[in-house]
């Protein structure tokens, strides 16, 4: 195999391409003919016995020769060739004959997908890319692999592009490089002094209305059009302008001196006030290019887009454009908005300090209620001062007189509740005030999530349900200045459906919270929804999918959590890790929940104890797993959080306990909403009972609302039932199933599935000696671990050996397939 690179710079010599390959030429050479004669004879000898595989890059830079020797040998047969060119410029007559005469095929590569870049970049990485990352890094090649090398390359040079966590993502903005700045700017080179300065302030505004421009720059416009550097398109009755390619605006926003970087921002910042700055993204737009022109905007244009940034979660600008306002001398709102932004930063004790000192400078009721608002939020949150919070709201409701504004402070009290995992008082607070007459629509709005997660997580999700569909034209309407809460009304629409187990919806609705987070700047809005993801592929029984979305949610909250969420995202990693079978995963998981800020939002409280219950059961530790189970299902029920509490009893259930799973899930079949619960209480009541029939069926069911590993853990259980009863040929067919089932679940391998069929058999005491003595634990540290005699466990072993038909330790591995790997 040979290459050739074709250059510019080589394509002023005859063959200049094909130098490197050919010998040195003896004084007096061929040219013409003569010379395209030789060139081939030598290539053809080079090649020995051997066909010549030529590779040709940039064949729209060959010189005539050079193409006509390409040419010369593919028709000849003496060659098979391989040769990329640009469409977009013209190609050499010689090439163009190639796939015109018919001898060879003309394949015309369309730029890479998102999904398509998605796996080009965990295949080069070797882990999977973010989502953010990939989407950042796709809209700004779009597609064009050359690109997206070329960044990557230099996000890894410089270390932006990062592995965290079993995740690559590239941190802060994604930025051009020299090579890929070189690339892109010698098609902007040729570009005239109109056009290019044109180019510069669509650049920094993009999209731009057209109406902004003069008409001298209206007329280069159509030429940069022509030449497809920018494009135009409608926008309602707008004409809106953009650059043709992303990496267009990125190299020449990079080489702009910043005096002129700065006039045009308070150019365009200018022109958009002019005319009313009434489009959505006006405020933020103008008052960004202000600030980064100079901050030459007032306190009032800083302090409105700080709180709508803020609102956003977009806390690093809200931060930013606070301390604008204040230097431009702002006074209460300025720091009001500092304040938030620094509680969303992570400097909580400085926001505090912050919000204490405004609580008795507020000169109207409406100050006051924002004060407490923000305080109470930072203080339950980020400093985990759940009872102080509620003072605060407490102390503010008794001492304003409106009512639309005790009624706001009411809404975030039940917002609160909900949050701490306490939805029975939530819903008495913010329930009532969805019907109530005079509660402004923002402020039902707020109350309609509390009240929806509330209901998801009693365990009433056609309740739940039921508002969210009510309340998300309302989130639609409201979504510039309140755009948080859209998103939380599909992620309780994903938890209640998970939770009544209509599983393929609610990973529907967490893919639609996600993909509608992905564009947005909140990182901890995207960690959420990945987590939801998560949850839902985890409880499907894909476990390979659930570790790559609660991996990517965990590696974006190591940087930015704020509130504690990272603990129920590791409780959920150490799940599905644990189901994986990946035993040292689990582990790590379970024991970072433990490290990792916990401070007032306890919605998801009893994750960590189920997250502690599958680390030890894929230990081997079986007995202390179901500890931790009954654990997690005692507070879930102790909170009123049914369907959590259905959730614990059924893994207490999967986990070797049926019998004290079994009543308490019958109980709470009735009133918790959905398939799940009442599917959960037959499958503990038919392994109470040997019932394979019944475990067969409980099995299907599970398959048809897609939970493959519960499914496959049931008909595992039916194929033992019916062999101790004696029914071979049922016992085969039950067998049969689970395996079916099984092959579905991206290679699970859970403590809770034993491997061989008579493995089933064992009863859960001997399943747990079992596992432990396959891991290579001798019966002293057994009996140590289980706080039972030396004699117990080899009498256990003894049994476990008869019932598998095997002679001792060294074949138990071999058996049980879920034995966990350090």
């Amino acid at each position: 195999m040979e290459w050739v690179r074709a250059t510019r710079s080589a394509a002023a010599i005859p063959l200049g391409a094909f130098a490197a390959l050919l010998p040195v030429p003896e004084s007096g050479s061929a040219v013409g003919a003569e010379l395209l004669a030789r060139a081939r004879h030598a290539l053809v000898e080079g090649s020995g016995d051997r066909r010549l595989v030529l590779c040709v890059d940039d064949g729209h830079l060959l010189d005539e020769a050079s193409a006509a020797l390409v040419h010369q040998l593919v028709a000849a047969g003496d060659a098979f060739a391989v040769v990329s060119a640009r469409r977009d410029v013209p190609v050499p007559d010689a090439l163009r004959a190639l796939w015109k005469d018919d001898l060879c095929a003309f394949v015309e590569l369309e730029e890479l997908s998102r999904p398509e870049v998605e796996d080009l970049l965990g295949a080069v990485l070797g882990d999977p890319v973010d989502g953010r990352s990939v989407r950042a890094l796709w809209e700004l090649t779009r597609g064009n692999s050359l690109f997206l090398r070329e960044l990557v390359r230099y996000g890894l040079d410089r270390g932006a592009l990062v592995e965290m966590g079993g995740v690559w993502r590239w941190r802060g903005e994604v930025a051009v490089g020299t090579r890929l700045a070189e690339l892109v700017g010698t098609r902007l080179a040729a570009l005239g002094a109109p056009g290019h300065d044109v180019l510069e302030v669509v650049a920094i505004g993009a999209p731009l209305e057209v109406g902004l421009l003069g008409p001298a720059e209206i007329s280069a416009l159509e030429d940069l059009e022509a030449q497809e550097v920018v494009e135009l398109r409608p926008d309602g009755r707008r004409r809106l302008v953009d650059v043709a390619h992303p990496l267009h605006g990125e190299v020449v926003r990079a080489r702009l001196p910043r005096t002129r970087l700065d006039a045009i921002r308070r150019r365009l910042a200018d022109a958009v006030e002019a005319q009313g700055a009434r489009r959505r993204g006006d405020l933020l737009r103008v008052a960004v290019w202000r600030l980064e022109s100079g901050g030459s905007g007032g306190p009032d244009l800083f302090v409105r887009a700080a709180r709508r940034a803020v609102a956003a979660y977009d806390w690093p600008l809200g931060t930013r454009l606070a301390r604008a306002a204040l230097q431009a001398g702002g006074g209460f709102s300025a720091r009001l908005a500092l304040a938030r932004g620094l509680a969303g930063t992570g400097r909580a004790v400085e926001a505090e300090e912050l919000l204490a000192g405004l609580e008795g400078e507020g000169s109207a009721d409406e100050e006051r209620v924002a004060v407490a608002l923000a305080r109470a939020g930072n203080l339950f949150f980020t400093l985990g001062r759940a009872a102080e919070a509620d003072g605060v709201l407490v102390r503010a409701e008794r001492a304003v007189s409106s009512h639309e504004l005790r009624v706001q402070l009411a809404v975030e009290r039940a917002w609160l509740a909900c949050s701490q995992g306490r939805p029975s008082p939530a819903l008495e607070g913010a329930h009532p005030l969805l019907s109530s007459p005079g509660v402004s629509e923002p402020v039902r709005l707020r109350a309609a999530v509390a009240v929806a997660m509330a209901f998801a997580t009693r365990g009433r999700s056609d309740e739940a349900l039921a508002v969210v569909e009510a309340f998300q034209p309302q989130a639609r309407r409201h979504r510039d200045e309140q755009p948080l809460h859209e998103a939380q009304l599909l992620g309780a629409r994903s938890l209640a459906l998970r939770l009544a187990g209509r599983l393929s919806e609610a990973t529907g609705a967490a893919e639609q919270m996600y993909e509608r987070e992905l564009p947005m700047r909140s990182q901890m809005n995207t960690a959420v929804a990945a987590f939801l993801l998560g949850s839902a592929w985890l409880a499907r029984g894909r476990v390979r999918s659930a570790l790559h979305w609660l991996r990517e949610s965990a590696a974006l909250l190591r940087e930015t959590d704020v509130t504690g969420f990272l603990v129920p995202v590791l409780s959920g990693l150490a799940q599905a890790a644990a189901q994986a079978g990946d035993v040292q995963m689990a582990r790590q998981a379970a024991e970072e929940t433990g490290r990792a800020p916990w401070p007032g939002n306890r919605l998801f409280g009893n994750d960590p104890e189920l997250a502690r219950a599958w680390s030890a059961a894929a230990n081997g530790e079986m007995s202390r797993a179901r500890e931790l189970a009954v654990a997690a299902a005692d507070l879930a029920e102790s909170r009123a959080q049914d369907g959590f509490a259905v959730q614990a009893l059924h893994e207490l259930c999967r986990l070797g306990e049926p019998s004290a799973a079994a009543p308490r899930l019958a109980a709470l079949a009735g009133p918790v909403d959905g398939a799940f619960a009442e599917i959960a209480a037959a499958h503990a009541q038919a392994r109470v009972d040997r019932d394979g029939a019944g475990l067969l069926a409980v099995a299907e069911r599970f398959a048809e609302m897609d939970a493959l590993l519960l499914a496959a853990e049931a008909a595992g259980a039916s194929a033992a039932a019916h062999r101790e009863a004696g029914r071979a040929d049922s016992a085969r067919t039950a067998s049969r199933r689970a395996m079916v089932l099984l092959e579905g679940c991206e290679g699970a391998l859970p403590p809770t599935l034993l491997g061989a069929p008579q493995a089933e058999e064992l009863t859960p005491r001997e399943h747990e000696i079992a596992l432990l003595a396959a891991r290579g634990l001798g019966s002293r540290q057994i009996a140590e671990r289980l706080v039972v005699s030396v004699r117990t466990v080899d009498n256990t072993l003894l049994r476990t050996y008869r019932k598998l038909g095997i002679s001792g330790r060294a074949e138990l591995a071999g058996l049980l397939t879920s034995v966990p790997k350090d």
